[in-house]
């Protein structure tokens, strides 16, 4: 159910790699070229477009580039072997904090990285305090509320607690079978603000309160299990409103014409990193590109191919339409400033915990009706 397995779906919309041109990427395994590790399918289609390219173009650099699911166990290998066999890699925010954790990664100054003469202060021109020491973050990509507006002739919903109010706003709900996510919106639905959530869900009452709400809408939930079934449920009659991912939302959006709206408080949000391994044998040139990639004008070229956002406030301005179709992106980004408002990011890490882990198994056990709490939370 993980988002990148829908991103090649994106990509195949009217051939838009077909059409655009889509310049083969070397893979030959010697020479001196710059070794890249990025997420397979559609992203790393769309960095080729906004990064590789451009930047081979520009400079007259070779970019050989692997796909990899698992960079971090990479990262951790190539550091014992003292020479890594890439100079870039891709990462999750979770993977880049345990990177930097444990100094598999290049430290460097922001100010080198990305430097800029229209920006006095690069550190606020990056969102949500994401900066490393060691890692520079890219895109983010979204898990939203959505609603069918012809299935409601009056108010429509328009908040996690409207998605709970079943009396208000009758009709089943589509929403992912997992407790991350799920609990996350619960909490919110009951008021919880976004940067409360993981403290609440790390105690019993908090946990108490977000199934307590899933307990009153259980009965018109349609449970999915692959980001597919989100947008099937969603063309199905009785389903109102559901939880999807934001890039799987555009490409039904456009290619089927589905017919819903994005609403974008209390999103939950994740993004990736850049980062150079600490054994590169090719730093000075890895550095470089990194530089180069999170310049504002490349970041909006990457979310001018897909709907993810630019982790820079200064990109915004050069972000417009997609470039090969008549559809403006901001709208589908959700780090824009009226998207990014009351957003939630995502902590991979809480539910990799033993707290995390246990509350899965509550979760679980709720969806068997199975649910029972240790004597002592009584």
């Amino acid at each position: 159910m993980t988002r990148r397995s829908v991103l090649f779906a994106i990509f195949s919309l009217t051939g838009l790699f077909i059409a655009g041109g889509f310049a083969a990427i070397g893979q030959a395994e010697t020479g001196d070229k710059l070794k890249i590790s990025t997420w397979p399918g559609g992203y790393m289609l769309s960095q080729q477009k906004a990064f590789f390219a451009p930047y081979s173009e520009e400079t007259g650099t070779e970019i050989d580039v692997a796909t990899s699911t698992n960079p971090l166990s990479s990262l951790k290998s190539w550091k014992e072997d003292s020479k890594a066999d890439r100079d870039v890699v891709t990462l999750t925010s979770h993977q880049a904090e345990i990177a930097c954790r444990e100094g598999l990664l290049a430290s460097f100054a922001i100010e080198d990285i990305a430097g800029s003469d229209k920006i006095k202060d690069i550190s606020r021109d990056f969102l949500a305090n994401s900066l490393m020491d060691c890692a520079v973050p890219t895109v983010a990509w979204s898990t939203l509320m959505v609603v069918k507006p012809a299935a409601f002739k009056k108010k429509k919903p328009r908040t996690w607690t409207d998605f709970f109010n079943v009396k208000k706003f009758p009709g089943k709900r589509s929403m992912p079978k997992t407790a991350r996510y799920s609990l996350e919106i619960a909490l919110m639905s009951t008021g919880v603000k976004p940067g409360d959530v993981y403290e609440k869900l790390a105690s019993i009452n908090g946990q108490k309160r977000a199934f307590r709400a899933l307990d009153k809408l259980k009965e018109n939930i349609l449970w999915w299990e692959k980001s597919a079934q989100s947008i099937e449920q969603l063309g199905q009659e009785d389903v109102v409103m559901g939880v999807a991912y934001n890039g799987r939302l555009f490409h039904s959006i456009i290619k089927d014409s589905l017919d819903v709206t994005l609403i974008w408080q209390g999103q939950i949000y994740d993004y990736d990193y850049w980062g150079v391994p600490v054994s590169s044998g090719n730093r000075s040139q890895a550095m470089a590109f990194v530089k180069f990639a999170t310049k504002p004008e490349q970041l909006a070229k990457q979310s001018r191919w897909m709907p993810y956002g630019p982790m820079r406030r200064s990109a915004f301005e050069y972000v417009g339409n997609h470039d090969l179709i008549d559809v403006h992106m901001s709208a589908y980004l959700p780090t824009t400033k009226a998207h990014f408002q009351r957003a939630l990011k995502f902590n991979e890490g809480w539910w990799l915990s033993d707290a995390g882990q246990a509350l899965e198994g509550r979760f679980n056990s709720w969806l068997d009706g199975e649910l029972e709490w240790p004597k002592e939370a009584q």
